[in-house]
């Protein structure tokens, strides 16, 4: 075989590999389509003429996928593929393609999340094809002039932005008037937020301060709404939108951005702010958390030690009051990023003045959360810091005497993959590209870098491993948080630096280009799975529904209190007037007592039950099963709400009514 045989064997071999994979990757995505919407959707019977045109239908695209088989085989592929888009896509003037490649890449959220189609039981490769698909055929018509290798950084940014429009198309269906809670714990959320600019909207009688369980950090932002008196639920479900869609683009832009570099590189810029939006949202990553990182790269952009100080004392005092465990993060994103910045740190001869920069802003990290904190403790007289009101909700938010369910490292009804391969999933590419960078030394670091890398980044995951296996905890990756906004600051400088340097490497080594286009594609393949169209109940259960539990309730205040253990927000919105606020016995901290087991706590709960305190109590619906552990997700936590919490109150009390269709329960003493 001389060496263009031997060169058109390796021809055929590609092709026949990739042409395999891809017939793979569309059986699956058909399958998910045969699963959800033909044989779920509208079973074929063998006696029906719909089966027998489903399968001559059937043999249109297995006609074409043997036609496709042949010239793979004989490696042709390619060119046959160049002389279709030569002839049909060339043709389309430019303003024609620009329309085809915004509805491209518009479609897969309109179709999965905005059209009935969205709602059948698709699983998760039809959605994955098909964003994928549309995503490179927009990338053809945007960019049909120079199809080489180096095009497939192209594609991964037309799949990037696809992502992004189908997250953020995700938030949106979600803001709604709808007076129920959308989600378990929506509705009480909002009252968390209204108490500390609305308590106006509440009737009072206690006349005693209100802490809702919700650190203040986290509070505050969304708190902010609730200034303005006339806000309503449509409005806060927006502004819920924003916020944790806004700040993680803010953080993506302002990590890289240069004002001397814009207009050359605003693509790239701007890109790598959406990537790190599509990155942070697999966890999904908090809003204060990545507000302290903003604050902390705005401090950092100063090449002094004074002002980054400061800046990194408020974002560390910000995180503590936000959440304990993220304390001293912004201290060590800031050492560490301070020497990454140096060019081959060293303790010889005088080089160890260049470390003074990254201890002294690593420890203005630890002056804000302590230092700070206990100055603003002695001035509040203890409402914010370590001894006051709001360090012992959050305290109370990580109980260690609460179950760690280890289990969830690996696949369990209620995460999928488990941490640990959720870990790899989305952590893998990520972590690899910086690895194979510093190797290749693209990304020139030391033994000291390396090592301080190596250490921050460990620590991180070994907390945030911990914290998602503690009951509660586990549904998602969002306990890995720290891990994923360090991982994002650094990659952010590394480009940042990589892209004023010109990208070395990318255009020379095809290795550093599947590297990147892998890093930058990776993360919608677990955001694809999740989402799809807003539903709720016909109309004439909702306006019913709030129609009778108003009445309910005005009829049971007049013969005691009546308690919103769930759907608090319709004492925040208005949807239920002139009711007293009962503050007590709010569901998300119930559900946090339960699964500490906290007998203490529940010995007054059952005491106000057993002399029957209420009138009335609003819950969602209440059962007394059991959840098998290893079938159903959140089971544990459903065992402990059971045993510490429906069967006690269901002693006590009897549903009176419950609406199915809104998910709300009222219940009203047993006579005996």
């Amino acid at each position: 075989m001389n060496s263009k045989d031997a060169g058109c064997f390796s021809l055929q071999n590609v092709n026949l590999v990739v042409y395999i994979f891809i017939s793979i990757f569309f059986f699956l995505a058909a399958y998910d389509f045969y699963q959800g919407f033909i044989l779920i959707g509208n079973p074929p019977s063998l006696a029906s003429k719909r089966f027998v045109v489903f399968c001559i239908v059937s043999l249109i695209p297995l006609a074409a996928w043997v036609y496709g088989l042949t010239l793979a085989y004989h490696g042709n592929l390619g060119r046959k593929l160049e002389k279709v888009e030569k002839q049909a896509i060339s043709r389309i003037p430019f303003y024609g393609r620009v329309i085809l490649a915004i509805l491209s890449l518009l479609f897969p959220t309109i179709l999965f999340l905005y059209s009935p189609f969205g709602n059948f039981s698709f699983i998760y490769w039809l959605r994955l094809f098909t964003l994928l698909g549309f995503s490179v055929l927009a990338a053809l018509f945007l960019f049909n002039e120079d199809i080489t290798i180096q095009w497939l950084l192209k594609a991964s940014g037309m799949v990037l932005f696809s992502t992004v429009i189908f997250i953020i198309g995700d938030w949106l269906t979600g803001v709604s008037d709808y007076p129920f809670s959308l989600a378990w714990s929506e509705g009480n959320r909002f009252w968390d937020y209204s108490i500390m600019f609305g308590m106006s909207r509440y009737i009072n009688p206690s006349g005693k301060t209100i802490v809702p369980f919700l650190e203040a950090g986290r509070q505050l932002l969304w708190a902010i709404p609730f200034i303005f008196p006339s806000i309503g639920i449509w409005g806060m479900r927006l502004w819920n939108v924003i916020v944790w869609v806004i700040p993680p683009l803010v953080l993506g832009f302002i990590t890289v951005f240069q004002k001397s570099t814009f207009k050359k590189e605003w693509v790239w810029q701007i890109g790598f702010a959406l990537w790190l939006f599509v990155f942070l949202s697999q966890g999904p990553i908090y809003p204060p958390l990545i507000i302290c990182a903003i604050l902390v790269v705005i401090g950092l952009k100063n090449r002094g030690i004074l002002v980054p100080a400061l800046f990194i004392a408020v974002a560390s005092y910000y995180a503590r009051i936000s959440r304990w465990t993220w304390m001293y993060a912004p201290g060590l994103w800031a050492g560490l990023q301070a020497l990454l910045e140096i060019q081959n740190p060293s303790f010889i001869k005088n080089r160890w003045r260049e470390l003074i920069r990254p201890v002294v802003l690593g420890l203005s990290g630890l002056v804000g959360a302590e230092l700070v904190a206990r100055m603003i403790s002695m001035f509040s007289k203890g409402q914010i810091a370590t001894e006051g009101s709001v360090t012992s909700v959050v305290v109370s938010s990580f109980d260690f005497a609460q179950p760690m369910l280890w289990d969830r490292l690996f696949p369990n009804p209620t995460y999928a993959p488990g941490i640990l391969l959720g870990y790899v999933w989305v952590g893998g590419p990520l972590l690899l590209f910086m690895a194979y960078m510093i190797i290749k030394r693209i990304w020139k670091t030391n033994w000291m870098q390396n090592a301080s890398l190596l250490i921050v980044l460990g620590a991180f995951s070994l907390i945030g491993i911990i914290i998602s296996v503690k009951i509660g905890g586990g549904s998602n990756l969002h306990n890995l948080d720290l891990l994923w906004v360090t991982l994002t600051l650094i990659v952010g400088w590394f480009f940042r630096n990589w892209l004023d340097a010109g990208l070395p490497g990318l255009r020379e080594s095809k290795i550093v280009l599947a590297v990147t286009c892998f890093a930058i594609v990776m993360p919608m393949t677990t955001m694809i799975q999740y989402g799809e169209p807003f539903s709720k109940p016909a109309d004439y259960f909702v306006t019913s529904s709030l129609a009778k539990l108003q009445a309910e309730v005005a009829a049971a205040k007049t013969k005691g209190e009546v308690l919103f253990m769930d759907q608090r927000q319709l004492l925040t919105f208005g949807y239920v007037k002139d009711v007293p606020l009962v503050a007590e016995y709010e569901k998300k901290l119930v559900m946090d007592q339960a699964m500490s087991g906290n007998a203490a706590y529940f010995a007054e709960f059952y005491k106000d039950l057993q002399n029957h305190r209420f009138s009335l109590i609003v819950s969602e619906p209440l059962r007394k099963s059991m959840a098998d552990e290893d079938i159903r997700n959140f089971a544990e936590e459903n065992n402990s709400w059971v045993y510490w919490v429906s069967r006690p109150l269901l002693k006590y009390y009897k549903p009176k009514v419950t609406y199915d269709e809104v998910g709300v329960q009222l219940l009203i003493p047993r006579e005996n």
